[in-house]
């Protein structure tokens, strides 16, 4: 990278300054950026990011837009996070001539983030540029006879560069009669001028070359030179002298051309063409100087040619030379330092740059949103080019925010409704502070764009429209219309109805409201429609309204009355009516709907007549009449109830007789509607009527049947709580009980599988086990010598507890056999009862009951034991049917582990198993 490039990247370093206008509704941030770059950079240097400058992430396009035209300097800038490079050279002699700082300034906004970035770019100078003097070659005239310490000017060099790289110092060849000087000027430039230290002998040296350089202060330092020739002339007695070396004068820019600035005057002594003096530019003047002011030969005036501009140049250096008539002259030099005086001649202007594309502002935008930056400028200088903007024309809407000289936000003011202002006319006004004022007015418009900030809006708050059933419907039932005062496509309305049953009867047209009937009406189905209409925008967000819509059905007489009592069969209806044969009283029931009959003394009720029409209104509201049969006045009809009576309170001589009424039910429409039926009243006496067998019956009253439930309920409640105490109770027994089947499958289980083994029933023995208790107890004295004989036997002692038990196995178990009796052992192997002779009954009771049990069965009576020793037998029976199966030979095999049965009620327990 070449070292420049180094140099600029490192000197591009922002330095922010930021301040904040704090406004009603949102903060708007105005940030000054400055940057400093070296000029003549490589095209596409970057000088920074304003996104990373303030804090943001990159944005979409079109977030940063630069303000000012990129036209005047070769900077560019990208709109999506406002990184900023140059495009061409930078020259800062170009861009800012005779200006030093040299500042390129614009403005950059980022509107989505409510910000304007004024940005100042420094170029700084290189020293790319030397000095360099008027003229190539300067040439100048003396005297042999000048006098030592006489100075010429030589004027200075001229270099474009600025700071020490414009500061020059000069340097000229060695000369042994001339040396160099260097005066600082009335506005502070250098002048280099030659001083005569030595006499010259024109015989020794007509001519004297020498070499002026200029060399500035950069880095590198750059010269410029020029040759110096002074030409040595014949002595003439005088030369021409001013009273002055060097003369100021000022003057006004706005001079006119010819105005006079000063009189130069050289004075001679000679006489004759010696002492005639004419006045002249020097050589070296530049061709500007030439072109704007002129000097008078003879006098010495100096005059304006042409007019000048403080803007351009603001100073001017003349040198003029005085030169006699005689031969070899000696001019004589006087510098003339020439200052513009600014006046204000120019007027300021403005520059307006909208956020848009055009002055188009949402009406959405808040009060304090930035709209346009204006920019207001004046050439002059001083107070005739500082410049104040102000608004005369639309202030109420809007406001002007200075952030910088010159530079102003025009923000929103107030809220901007397009509805009530489509546009606004903005005038502003912009003046300097010079003498006299000067000032510029601009104006301009600003057009409001809609939002959808309205919604539609009904012309009444309810539409009503009544309709005839069975009619055609017209075309156009009725038509809603809402208004939207948005514009566009915010302001187009579409109509809906929101209720899907409403739309199986009605339509209506989206764009104009207009409401129709698929078909017509019938007033007997649907009365009314009341319904919503709702009107909606097209914009975004989709704004809408509602309005109430009432449809009524107006009843047509289309309907006859229909008889609902008394039931008609071809249009025919009977009634009996009961006499008392005795008193001639119609007999009535008590109430409606009972059996039981009570006699009428005035006028008694034979029928009520009811008939309904499905109209309503008038049409709807019936007339009962007897239209015959009723020539003899027996019975009344009330036309509003349509209730019968007997004209009479005696019917004794109407008993046996047959009346037929012909009865019309008729509406009150405009042209009533009638239904005519038939009544035969009967008059019997009372005991021909058939009583009936059974009350007529009559619907329960809600009282009786919550009652009903309520002992349903109760009932289903006993039935559950004795079937749970049942269960427990089962429970309970369960477990106390000893469960034969579960016994054996769970030995089974435990053991490994054997095959069966043939036993014969007389394997089983049954052995007595006595309780824990019974045990504990000392042994009972044998009173029977049959029972010890059988209990010694056997093998039994009689303390045995419920552990001392044991079955016996006849046959394979002979050391078993050898702990028993054998002839008492033999005893149980035969199925038949030879050997139990009554005799041994009571052997056998000492064997089934122990002795202490055998006290309770004696004190319970001869009765109660038979009954226990059946009921203990029944038990081993179920307990060898349980655990014994018939094997191949006829034998019964068993593959069970000892079982115990006990007796609950006596604590005895039986022990059966394999011998």
């Amino acid at each position: 990278m070449p070292p420049f490039r180094r140099m600029s990247l490192a000197l591009c370093v922002p330095i922010l300054c930021s301040f904040f206008l704090l406004m009603d509704c949102q903060e708007v941030s105005t940030f000054t950026m400055q940057y400093q770059i070296l000029e003549e950079v490589q095209p596409g240097t970057v000088l920074g990011r304003l996104s990373e400058e303030i804090g943001r992430t990159e944005g979409s396009w079109g977030t940063f837009q630069l303000l000012q035209s990129s036209a005047v300097f070769p900077i560019q800038m990208d709109s999506r996070d406002g990184l900023l490079s140059t495009t061409g050279r930078l020259n800062r002699e170009q861009l800012c001539h005779h200006r030093d700082p040299c500042v390129l300034s614009f403005s950059v906004l980022a509107a989505q983030y409510f910000t304007l970035i004024h940005v100042e770019i420094h170029v700084l100078d290189i020293n790319d540029n030397g000095p360099r003097f008027p003229q190539v070659a300067l040439e100048l005239e003396i005297s042999e006879s000048v006098s030592l310490q006489t100075r010429i000017p030589l004027g200075r060099a001229l270099d474009p560069d600025a700071g020490s790289n414009a500061f020059c110092s000069y340097f000229l060849s060695p000369s042994e009669h001339f040396a160099l000087e260097v005066t600082a000027g009335s506005d502070g430039t250098q002048q280099a001028e030659l001083v005569v230290i030595k006499e010259v002998d024109r015989e020794l040296y007509s001519s004297f070359e020498l070499v002026l350089t200029a060399v500035d202060h950069g880095v590198p330092p750059r010269s410029g030179t020029t040759v110096v020739t002074v030409h040595v002339l014949d002595s003439n007695d005088n030369s021409p002298t001013f009273a002055q070396g060097s003369v100021s004068v000022v003057i006004r820019e706005d001079a006119l051309p010819g105005t006079f600035l000063i009189n130069l005057t050289a004075t001679d002594p000679d006489q004759g063409p010696n002492g005639e003096i004419e006045y002249s530019f020097s050589k070296h003047v530049s061709e500007e100087v030439l072109r704007t002011f002129a000097v008078e030969r003879h006098t010495g005036s100096v005059l304006l040619q042409q007019s000048l501009d403080y803007e351009k140049n603001s100073a001017y250096e003349l040198e003029v030379q005085a030169r006699d008539q005689g031969a070899n002259s000696i001019p004589a030099h006087c510098k003339l330092f020439i200052r513009v005086l600014d006046v204000n001649d120019n007027t300021p202007d403005i520059q307006v740059t909208w956020a848009k594309q055009a002055a188009v502002l949402s009406e959405a935008q808040p009060q304090g949103s930035f709209v346009a930056l204006v920019t207001a400028f004046d050439p002059d200088s001083g107070r005739n080019g500082q410049v104040d903007c102000y608004i005369r024309q639309g202030e109420e809407h809007f406001a002007l925010k200075r952030f910088s000289p010159g530079s102003y936000m025009l923000l929103t003011n107030a809220p901007l409704d397009r509805e009530s202002w489509t546009q606004h006319h903005l005038t502003l006004l912009v003046q300097d502070r010079g003498t006299p004022l000067l000032a510029t007015t601009r104006h301009f418009t600003v057009h409001v764009s809609d939002v959808n900030d309205n919604m539609p809006y009904f012309e009444t708050n309810h539409y009503h429209v009544s309709i005839a059933e069975n009619s055609e419907p017209p075309s156009v039932l009725v038509m809603v219309r809402a208004q939207d005062a948005d514009s566009g496509l915010n302001g187009k309305v579409v109509y809906r109805i929101p209720d899907p049953l409403i739309l199986e009867w009605l339509a209506i047209d989206a764009s104009t409201g207009e409401i129709r009937a698929h078909a017509a009406f019938d007033a007997e189905k649907i009365t009314s429609l009341d319904f919503l209409v709702i009107a909606e925008d097209m914009g975004q967000p989709q704004l809408s309204a509602n309005v109430s819509v009432t449809v009524t059905v107006l009843d047509v007489n289309d309907n006859s009355p229909v008889v609902i009592k008394p039931e008609l069969e071809g249009g025919r209806a009977s009634v009996t009516a009961l006499v008392d044969p005795d008193t001639g009283h119609v007999l009535v029931p008590k109430e409606e709907g009972s059996s039981e009959l009570a006699a009428s003394l005035n006028a008694p009720l034979l029928l009520t007549i009811l008939a309904t029409d499905a109209d309503s209104g008038l049409n709807g509201t019936l007339l009962y009449s007897i239209l015959s049969g009723n020539e003899a006045g027996i019975c009344v009809l009330d036309p509003q109830s349509g209730q019968l009576y007997l004209n009479g309170s005696n019917a004794s001589s109407l008993l046996g007789r047959e009346w037929d009424l012909v009865i019309s039910v008729s509406d009150r429409g405009p042209v009533p509607l009638s239904t005519r039926f038939l009544v035969k009243i009967t008059f019997k006496r009372h005991c021909e009527r058939m009583p009936d067998s059974f009350p007529v019956s009559q619907p329960l009253s809600p009282s009786v049947v919550t009652g009903i439930c309520l002992l349903g309920l109760l009932a289903i409640s006993l039935v559950g709580l004795g079937l749970i105490m049942s269960l427990c109770k089962r429970e309970k027994h369960g477990s106390m009980a000893y469960n034969c089947r579960e016994a054996e499958q769970a030995y089974s289980q435990q053991q490994p599988k054997k095959p069966p083994k043939p036993i014969q029933k007389a394997d089983i023995h049954v052995v007595p086990v006595l309780r824990q208790e019974d045990a504990q107890q000392p042994p009972a004295e044998i009173e029977n010598p049959s029972e010890a004989a059988w209990l010694k036997a056997l093998g039994v002692p009689c303390h045995m507890t419920p552990t001392l038990y044991r079955t016996l196995r006849n046959q394979r178990n002979s050391s078993s056999l050898a702990e028993q009796a054998p002839c008492y052992a033999q005893r149980f192997r035969s199925p038949s009862a030879r050997d139990v002779q009554p005799t041994d009954k009571k052997l056998l009771d000492s064997i089934f009951w122990p002795k202490d049990h055998l006290s309770e069965k004696a004190k319970a009576g001869p009765e109660e034991a038979p009954s226990r020793q059946h009921i203990l037998r029944s038990l081993v029976r179920l307990s060898l049917a349980a655990l014994a199966e018939q094997g191949p030979g006829g034998q019964l095999a068993m593959e069970s582990a000892p079982v115990q049965v006990r007796d609950f009620r006596t604590g005895i327990g039986w022990v059966v198993g394999k011998g």
